[in-house]
């Protein structure tokens, strides 16, 4: 009697290959990775070029600008204004210092191109007339000048005038060429309770 020889079913190879599929929650876990880097890179690329091209977020970690700004303050400093708005007396401005390019500086124009600045008995004199200047720590000790600023140049103080390293002391130049300005300062922006705006 011939016996029928029953061929075995297929289920195990089906069980092999349902073994070899990545469950659904490990394939979420890569494509939510993906994601967040993708997002993550975007988010970085965008944030180089702000402050390339945009903004910068300086500390002010000395007390150059008191009472302007103050120690470990952070402030806006605008890249883009400078382009199609002249700078001006008065602005307070970010660039590298000449004597050592590593340090940025934040201090404000006292003179432009073309003016000349002298400074004694307290006062600063811009072009024959002293100046009036609300903004600073304390009257200008000291006699400096007179100095005729160059053309492509500002000449800078710092609002805490008998504690600042500005123009009248650098070694390399008394002056800061205007295309190496980085860009003006606005708000002081941190700490918080501390935001206003620069003057």
């Amino acid at each position: 009697m011939e016996i029928e020889k029953r061929m075995p079913e297929d289920k195990p190879a089906d069980n092999e290959e349902e073994g070899k599929q990545e469950p659904e929650e490990k394939r979420n876990w890569r494509r939510e990775a993906v994601m967040f880097i993708r997002e993550f890179a975007m988010a970085l690329i965008i944030s180089l070029l702000l402050t390339r091209y945009v903004f910068i977020i300086p500390l002010v970690p000395t007390g150059s600008m008191i009472p302007t700004i103050n120690i470990d303050e952070r402030i806006l400093v605008d890249k883009i204004t400078r382009f199609f708005s002249p700078l001006k007396h008065g602005d307070i401005v970010v660039f590298p210092c000449p004597d050592s390019p590593e340090e940025i500086y934040v201090t404000r124009i006292v003179a432009m191109a073309g003016d000349t600045l002298e400074i004694y008995g307290g006062e600063v004199y811009l072009n024959g007339v002293p100046l009036d200047e609300p903004f600073i720590a304390a009257p200008t000790e000291g006699i400096y000048g007179p100095y005729l600023v160059p053309e492509g140049h500002i000449f800078v103080m710092g609002d805490n005038r008998n504690h600042s390293r500005d123009s009248r002391k650098w070694v390399t130049t008394n002056y800061v060429e205007v295309s190496a300005v980085q860009g003006r300062g606005v708000v002081v922006l941190w700490p918080l309770n501390a935001m206003r705006r620069l003057r």
